[in-house]
């Protein structure tokens, strides 16, 4: 198993994850350094540029998953290697980026925190105009020691992203583009 295999969903050459990728990822804790904002363009860039023009098999993906949605609406229950094939679309069509990474033999786990802190201060621009980030109500308990600690660090990344804001919102509107889950 390469490293990076932890992130992704079973395929038939690979035995299944021990937990899900939300449970296995948490953004770094740490401000970003410059390594990590390199790192995460590195891949963002090959990711963009692979949803752009799609591998055979990946379009399969997507292509299988649009007739498994349709026959699932007429009654038709997938099937174990249907799940296979959309948890394979979804991938594709959302998490490029993490497809890419285990094939550059790249830490899931580091890179997907990498992500998590990017991804927590550059809002994703194809989502809707009120995701943009607003003050977040103090609430009436006193923050964790964990929240506080994002706090810091998000706004510590948030100044240090500045220079990159424009090429990640692009990177991230062609990676995590809703509008290529099949329908």
């Amino acid at each position: 198993m390469s490293q990076g295999d932890e992130n992704l969903p079973a395929s038939p050459n690979r035995e299944p994850a021990e937990a899900s990728l939300e449970q296995q990822t948490e953004q770094k804790l740490d401000p970003l350094t410059k390594d990590d904002v390199e790192l995460y363009l590195k891949v963002m860039r090959a990711a963009a540029a692979r949803v752009k023009a799609l591998p055979p098999a990946d379009k399969a993906a997507l292509d299988g998953a649009e007739k498994i949605l349709a026959g699932s609406a007429s009654g038709k229950v997938p099937t174990m290697e249907d799940t296979k094939t959309l948890e394979r679309a979804n991938l594709v069509a959302l998490y490029m980026d993490q497809i890419v990474a285990e094939e550059m033999n790249i830490d899931g786990r580091k890179y997907r925190g990498i992500a998590e802190a990017i991804e927590a201060v550059v809002p994703n621009p194809t989502q809707a105009t009120s995701f943009e980030r607003a003050e977040t109500p103090v609430p009436d308990h006193a923050h964790s020691l964990l929240e506080t600690r994002l706090n810091e660090v998000n706004a510590a990344n948030e100044k240090f992203l500045e220079p990159y804001q424009g090429e990640i919102r692009t990177l991230i509107a062609v990676v995590r583009n809703l509008a290529s889950l099949p329908k």
